[in-house]
């Protein structure tokens, strides 16, 4: 999992790019805008334009919290909200693909991007409930939001939806069950 390996270690390299007397907090509701903006594109079946769109997002992901770490700002209601804002990041794309398939009249991919944003939301939620229940964090699992992010804008740039989403699909809900038997190995 990327963020478990790359961890801080791009923070010195985004935050040259950022102004850092903007809050962190502010990039984690701008990186919102750019999504909500991605969604749009998608939905209407503008992938190319929506797959720059959600690297762009990505990028304000990451940046919040490099700046917070770099200028000595991170907060609980930072992580908090954080965290809030990358589930609904999450809808906002999938619900985007949703609206496209369906007019499109493609079930399948339809219910594959359905399948996806269940999967989306228990990665974390079984993260965050294993996490109480074991007292340390629980990295398990083959895909978080860092790797749902750089597949979807790999199948936007490239038109691979047919590909990916279905592959977002299994892997997101093989993490949930992962995450599942590791607590139940555990307790």
């Amino acid at each position: 999992m990327l963020s478990a390996k790359l961890g801080g270690k791009l923070d010195k390299y985004i935050v040259r790019c950022l102004p850092k007397n903007i809050s962190p907090n502010t990039y984690t509701l701008l990186g919102l805008v750019v999504t909500v903006i991605a969604s749009l594109f998608l939905a209407f079946g503008y992938f190319t334009i929506g797959g720059f769109f959600i690297f762009f997002a990505g990028f304000f992901d990451m940046a919040d919290g490099a700046i917070a770490r770099t200028t000595g700002r991170t907060s609980e209601f930072g992580g908090f909200l954080d965290s809030v804002i990358d589930r609904y990041g999450d809808l906002f794309f999938f619900f985007g693909l949703c609206f496209h398939y369906y007019h499109v009249r493609d079930a399948f991919l339809l219910f594959c991007t359905l399948f996806t944003i269940a999967g989306s939301l228990l990665t974390s939620y079984t993260r965050a409930r294993a996490e109480i229940f074991l007292n340390h964090k629980c990295n398990i699992g083959l895909i978080e939001r860092p790797e749902r992010i750089i597949l979807l804008g790999i199948g936007a740039l490239f038109n691979l939806f047919t590909y990916i989403i279905p592959i977002l699909a299994i892997l997101s809900n093989l993490t949930v069950f992962q995450r599942i038997y590791y607590v139940w190995r555990k307790t």
